[in-house]
């Protein structure tokens, strides 16, 4: 009998703060798992950017009384089967049941197990199950149906992807969600299933089951395959096996890796419960069919609010990508962080940069150029090569190409790693930087010694203007400026500048860092249970209402435990103990390990899973943090800090420095100039640049020189000009003249 009332609620996905998440390591099983409000929530497969399995939940019931809901009414804690192996037991607990539930997959096959003891604490209580296929924004929707066999199997169909659930059911039933699914049959049928439809779809399809035992152990296994029947054998084989054995060879599995290094534990605050946790996360946010992918979140942010394809972050960001590329490297997974660096190889545009964020299989998702994100994967090369991982010269065939974008369209970023604004940024400016030097010692080890000169000369006036472009006439360092021409009055207060410091362009204790430092902390510490945290930056929408309601496209931003983490490496690098504020990140995790994304820092609000100093809804886990965290050991356990790119700290923080030219670009048309500084004209082909200092009174002439990165540069001696002086040049290429004067200001002193 088909099921009435389709297509049944509107698509959405699973909530964005997750308990739990886990995968099978290796190749075989192509299928990751998490765990919310204690209970089975999206099941990504077959690849980590799509959700086939939306849930799956428990009901309790008894005659003449609404269903209990598992997950919303139960209390649940979540503990892993072992320190740093991802298999899940969540013991729930409600005034009428009691619930054991264990969740792991098949490293050989694409099952998921659920190994599961009922307890009933009053008379007539029975068990029931529901679930459902995540519906694909824009598909027509899903398909159910109940099999005829003993006991019934319950099958779901999502576009290519099957999905088959079997387990001890004495009943089974299929509907559309919220509309003729089991829960709305408990509820109208006084706490007994009724209604037995065989068939939904298309719509928001739902399948249920009573299970057929009064109390006691029961297994579920649940089969995805691209056939029914592969899915219906994959479930069926997984059962047979058993839990115990599947649930060892994924124990197995997992500690066939490379362990964590012990150093790690020994300066963790919890004897390495969360850096061993943060490991497993970070391995297992890898695609298995597109190695070297590792998305920043197995969650969209405010899932249940969420009900479109396009606020997601199951993903590949190069950002996320390069910081989980370097904690797995400082944790000692070399192979996987080289897996990391082959793939962004592999997504490279063919002008050298990336693009926001994309799909396992390549596809654009946001299209917005950030420059850091162009940056961070030249210096993951670097960090690769000082640590004798690299297996090939990444030069020519990657950094190189990515250097050239980041000097043809720098410094000015379209978006900053925050991706609302774009403008001058000091994090974005501090990577272009580390990166340019870290270009210029590949180029000059390939014997390009041109390209290294101008790289490292497009550095060094980045990093003499920071301040100017960057910080307000008091020394304080703003989030963003827009004007390379004039020093920013004011600007929303943020701690970007801390990545001067992180691939050593300023020195910790440099003073303005230090004075910028106590505004942030003026502005954005708050201070939680666990220890401070930070906000991102003044105005930030990205977060909750303070009603607790889910971001909309507004909301107040929330403290992130990822600046929590930065700011901890600073204080450390000042020489100050860091053991709180490792402890700090170990209480914002959530209690399966799980770091988030966000920290609630308002009164608690039940009702909505809000508690103060706990994850937010946005996404928990986040790979940022649990990498964050992890480079947080790493510098405490060394005494060192790896980010840093020594080239530049010893060009910019040691020795007297330097006065270099400025470099002009048709994307960067500066205007003013400060006196005793010469003038560096990149041009986009061959050419000359015709100048003067009198209104075209006389002039001369400068040959570019092919830089060999695909610019040509000529220098104008401006640094002879007096403050108040006038300069003006055009370019003469091999095709003709430019059509176009442009005109410059000399300033006095270091005030342009």
């Amino acid at each position: 009998m088909e099921a009435p009332g389709g297509p049944g609620a509107p698509p959405m996905w699973g909530p964005g703060r997750k308990m739990a998440f886990g995968a099978a390591p290796g190749p075989r099983s192509k299928l990751w798992y998490t765990l919310a409000d204690g209970t089975l929530s999206e099941v990504f497969f077959p690849t980590l950017d799509r959700v086939a399995l939306h849930e799956l939940r428990f009901f309790a019931s008894a005659s003449g009384a609404p269903p209990v809901d598992d997950a919303g009414d139960g209390q649940h804690r979540v503990t892993w089967l072992a320190p740093g192996v991802p298999a899940f037991t969540v013991d729930s607990t409600h005034h009428e049941y009691r619930l054991t539930k264990e969740f792991f997959s098949d490293p050989d096959e694409n099952a998921l197990l659920i190994a599961a003891t009922f307890t009933p604490e009053l008379p007539d209580v029975r068990l029931y199950m529901q679930a459902s296929a995540h519906w694909q924004p824009g598909s027509e929707g899903n398909f159910g149906q109940v099999l005829d066999t003993h006991p019934p199997a319950l099958l779901l169909r999502q576009q290519d992807v099957w999905i088959c659930i079997v387990g001890p059911f004495a009943k089974a039933t299929v509907g559309y969600y919220r509309s003729s699914d089991l829960q709305i049959d408990l509820h109208d049928g006084d706490g007994y299933l009724t209604y037995t439809y065989e068939r939904a779809g298309p719509g928001n399809v739902a399948v249920g089951a009573e299970i057929g035992i009064r109390a006691g152990s029961f297994q579920i296994a649940i089969g995805f395959a691209h056939t029914r029947s592969d899915a219906e054998e994959v479930a069926r084989t997984a059962l047979q096996k058993g839990s115990g054995n599947v649930r060892h060879a994924f124990e197995r599995a997992w500690r066939s890796l490379p362990d964590l290094p012990p150093a790690l534990s020994k300066v963790s605050g919890d004897e390495g419960m969360l850096a061993q946790a943060s490991l497993a996360v970070l391995r297992c946010l890898e695609d298995k069919s597109h190695a070297g992918a590792f998305v920043a979140s197995p969650a969209a942010p405010w899932g249940e609010s969420n009900h479109n394809g396009n606020q997601i972050y199951h993903l590949v960001w190069p950002r996320d990508l390069c910081r989980i590329a370097t904690a797995l490297l400082d944790a000692g997974d070399t192979a996987a962080a080289l897996r990391a660096f082959r793939h962004l190889q592999s997504r490279q545009r063919a002008d050298g940069a990336w693009f926001q964020n994309w799909f396992m299989d390549g596809t654009p998702h946001w299209t917005s150029t950030e420059l850091d994100q162009v940056a961070l994967p030249i210096l993951l090369a670097w960090r690769l090569g000082v640590a004798g991982c690299l297996d090939h010269d990444p030069y020519p065939v990657m950094v190189r190409p990515a250097a050239q974008f980041i000097i043809r369209e720098g410094p000015l970023t379209q978006l900053d790693r925050w991706e609302d604004l774009g403008g001058l940024s000091p994090s974005t400016l501090a990577a272009c930087i580390a990166a340019l030097i870290v270009a210029g010692e590949f180029a000059h080890e390939a014997g390009e010694h041109v390209a290294a000169s101008h790289l490292r000369t497009v550095a060094d006036y980045w990093n003499d203007r920071v301040e100017t472009w960057c910080s307000t006439p008091s020394g304080q360092y703003v989030r963003l400026a827009g004007d390379p021409d004039h020093r920013p009055t004011a600007g929303a207060i943020a701690p970007e500048f801390l990545e001067l410091v992180r691939y050593g362009l300023r020195k910790p204790k440099d003073e303005r860092i230090l004075r910028s430092l106590q505004s942030v902390d003026s502005a954005l510490k708050v201070s939680l249970p666990a220890g401070p945290s930070w906000r991102r930056y003044i105005g930030d929408l990205y977060g909750e209402h303070d009603d607790g309601s889910p971001w909309d496209g507004s909301g107040r931003g929330r403290p992130w435990p990822v600046l929590t983490g930065e700011r901890a490496r600073h204080f450390f690098s000042m020489g100050l103990p860091a053991a709180e504020m490792v402890r700090t990140l170990e209480g914002f995790a959530g209690p399966g390990s799980m770091l988030p994304e966000q920290v609630w820092d308002g009164p608690d609000i039940p009702s909505r899973g809000l508690y103060f100093g706990k994850a937010t809804g946005s996404v928990s886990p986040l790979g940022w943090a649990h990498a964050e965290y992890i480079e947080l050991l790493v510098t405490i356990a060394l005494a060192g800090f790896p980010d840093i790119v020594m080239p530049a700290r010893r060009r910019y923080t040691e020795g007297p420095q330097q006065a270099p030219p400025f470099v002009w670009s048709h994307k960067h048309q500066i205007s003013r100039i400060t006196a005793g500084r010469r003038l560096r004209v990149q041009l986009p082909r061959p050419g000359a640049v015709h100048y003067t200092f009198d209104d075209w009174k006389t002039f001369s002439e400068a040959e570019a020189i092919d830089t060999t990165l695909g610019v040509w540069v000529a220098e104008i001696p401006s640094n002879k000009l007096a403050p108040g002086s006038e300069l003006a040049w055009t370019a003469h290429y091999v095709t003709g003249w430019e059509g176009k004067n442009y005109e410059m200001t000399v300033d006095g002193g270091e005030s342009a």
